[in-house]
């Protein structure tokens, strides 16, 4: 029986809502180790999941509307198909291709519209983690979760790549992200000018500025009010790929950011770091890793991205959330 079970797991979006997906897909490999569970993902998916062991096959998402017939096709394969992103699209083509078990987020205290594509809605709260919320989804629809953790995987020859690139550079190595895709979630660098000072001259650590490529200019003139240090931090914004910046992350000794995928992929390591928290709801989005130091203020509008647009909600060109968080809050918890 479990033999001819087909699942089709959909998720596409943000590196951090991806690494939560890993706990949901090693809970149903376990339920049924022998049946197919496929993913059907975009191009970020597929680089933090590419070498999940929970997967049998890939799907790339390429365009909707245009490819409705190729997917409907595709998704007639299944016998259920989980919606851990919620998508009117997908779960409509679900419901015309005939998939019998079509599970997904139903309504929240923001939207009160139903998807009546689903066979089985599951509630979503803003006050509830992802990874709890995932973990809903798979055992309301009678699959057992017995561990919430989440995990990644890396690739043989991006850990070779970053461990010689490493191998150059002696004592601790630390990761900073100073920048987000959502502006308002970044501090104030003069704030980080103090981090990375004390973290080069006091504790003698090597320290790598991490981003995309659409970082680099920020790093840039970040380096130029550094004239404090004995030697500059390393700018490798855009240098490597996400799967290989995985791997730099599994190696590195901590990571200092703000909100941030890099930042779930440190929990999923397991790996020493401190996040700078803003107005991010860390009911919703706190990184599962008992070694992140979570360091952030409460404010009467906190969590404001939760309520509205994260980029435009703060009156404040640098929210104040921000600047109340000291760099003394965050060089007294580095402790190596």
């Amino acid at each position: 029986m479990e033999k001819n079970m087909k699942f089709l797991v959909v998720r596409y979006g943000t590196v951090g809502d991806t690494v939560f997906l890993s706990v949901a897909l090693r809970e149903l490999r376990k339920a049924y180790p022998n049946a197919q569970i496929d993913a059907l993902v975009d191009v970020v998916a597929m680089n933090v999941l590419r070498n999940c062991p929970y997967v049998d096959n890939f799907i790339k998402i390429e365009g909707k509307y245009k490819n409705i017939l190729s997917y409907m096709k595709c998704f007639k394969q299944y016998n259920t198909v989980y919606f851990f992103k919620s998508d009117s699209f997908f779960s409509k083509v679900a419901y015309l291709s005939g998939v019998k078990n079509r599970i997904g987020f139903g309504r929240t205290e923001y939207d009160v519209s139903k998807n009546h594509f689903l066979t089985m809605e599951i509630p979503s709260g803003e006050n509830r983690h992802v990874v709890d919320c995932f973990c809903d989804m798979l055992m309301q629809s009678g699959v057992p979760v017995n561990n919430s953790d989440t995990e990644l995987w890396t690739q043989k020859d991006d850990d070779i790549l970053i461990k010689d690139f490493l191998s150059s550079f002696k004592g601790k190595n630390v990761l900073i992200q100073a920048y987000s895709r959502i502006r308002k979630k970044d501090w104030l660098d003069n704030y980080w000018v103090k981090v990375i000072e004390y973290l080069i001259n006091e504790k003698n650590a090597n320290v790598f500025l991490c981003g995309g490529e659409k970082d680099s200019a920020a790093y840039d003139n970040l380096l130029t009010k550094l004239g404090g240090c004995k030697v500059l931090p390393v700018n490798i914004s855009g240098k490597f790929s996400l799967s290989q910046t995985m791997s730099l992350i599994k190696y590195a000794d901590m990571l200092i950011g703000v909100d941030s995928g890099l930042m779930h992929i440190a929990a999923a390591f397991q790996k020493s770091s401190i996040l700078i928290n803003g107005n991010t709801s860390l009911k919703r989005w706190k990184p599962r890793n008992e070694n992140c130091v979570v360091l952030t203020k409460h404010f009467p509008c906190s969590p404001c991205c939760v309520i509205r647009n994260a980029n435009n909600s703060c009156e404040h060109k640098t929210p104040e959330c921000m600047k109340a968080l000291t760099p003394d809050a965050v060089i007294n918890e580095i402790n190596f």
